[in-house]
C-alpha cells in the first residue's frame, strides 16, 4: 500500500510537468493475465505515463494491477486410508505434505500445506520503442523493470483417516521483488492525440517465499499523446 500510494502521487507529479513540456503520453489499459504456472488468474488494470524522448523511443512508468492468482487445492485420496493409516493427497502442486499415524487420542491424518492465492501490484519502468507500420499504425518491442509486491494466502487442509477434513487461511502476508518485464503491441492512431493500444507482456513473480510463476499479460487501452 505505501508503495503504491507513493508510485501515485509520483505519477500525479509528473502528469502537469508533461503536459506541459507537450511531449508525452498517459493511458490505461484492462485485460487477461494468464500463467502455466498457475491454476487461477484474473484480470489486470494499469495506468500509464511517459515522455517521449525521440519519435520513436519512450518511456514508461505505469502502475499495474496483475489480479489474483492461485493454484487449485490438492485433492485428498481416501481410498488406503484406515486402521491407522493417514490418507494421502494427489495433485499437489505448491506446498508440502506431512503425514501422522495414529495415537491413542488423534487418529491417522495428512496435512498440507502451501500457497493458496497472490495478488500482486507492480510499478513498470520501461523503454518502448516504436516502428511505423503505416501512417497510423505502429508497431513497438519494450522492456524494462517490475517491481512488484504481492499479498499471498497459504492454506492448511487437514485430511483425516475418517474421510472428513478440514481447510483454514494458515497464514496472510505480504512479499516483494524486481523482475523483467519483456513484450510488444501495436498503437493505432484512431482519432487525433487518441491512439488505441494493444500489447502482450510476458514477466514472472520470483520470490523465496513461494515457486517461480511466469505470467502474460494480454491488454487493450486508449492512450493520449500531448
Amino acid at each position: 500500500m505505501r508503495l503504491t500510494a507513493t508510485l501515485g502521487a509520483l505519477a500525479a507529479l509528473m502528469i502537469p510537468s508533461l503536459v506541459l513540456a507537450g511531449e508525452g503520453f498517459v493511458g490505461v489499459t484492462a485485460g487477461i493475465t494468464d500463467s502455466q504456472d498457475m491454476d487461477q488468474f484474473s484480470e489486470n488494470f494499469r495506468i500509464v505515463i511517459g515522455p517521449n524522448i525521440t519519435e520513436n523511443l519512450s518511456m514508461e512508468l505505469a502502475l499495474l494491477d496483475m489480479g489474483e492468482a492461485g493454484f487449485d487445492d490438492p485433492v485428498a485420496d481416501f481410498s488406503a486410508a484406515g486402521d491407522g493409516v493417514a490418507p494421502r493427497f494427489n495433485n499437489i502442486q505448491s506446498g508440502s505434505v506431512d503425514r501422522a499415524g495414529a495415537t491413542d487420542d488423534m487418529q491417522a491424518s495428512a496435512t498440507y500445506t502451501g500457497l493458496s492465492t497472490v495478488h500482486p501490484r507492480s510499478f513498470l519502468i520501461t523503454m518502448r520503442y516504436r516502428f511505423g507500420l503505416t501512417d497510423t499504425i505502429d508497431f513497438f518491442i519494450k522492456g524494462g523493470a517490475n517491481a512488484w509486491v504481492a499479498k499471498y494466502d497459504e492454506v492448511e487442509i487437514v485430511a483425516y483417516e475418517d474421510g472428513s477434513s478440514t481447510r483454514r487461511i494458515s497464514k496472510s502476508s505480504e512479499t516483494s521483488a524486481v523482475d523483467l518485464i519483456t513484450g510488444g503491441g501495436f498503437l493505432w492512431n484512431a482519432y487525433k492525440s487518441m491512439t488505441i493500444r494493444a500489447e502482450l507482456e510476458t514477466t514472472a513473480l520470483d520470490s523465496q517465499i513461494f515457486p517461480r510463476a511466469r505470467f502474460q499479460l494480454l491488454t487493450l487501452g486508449l492512450q493520449y499523446e500531448f
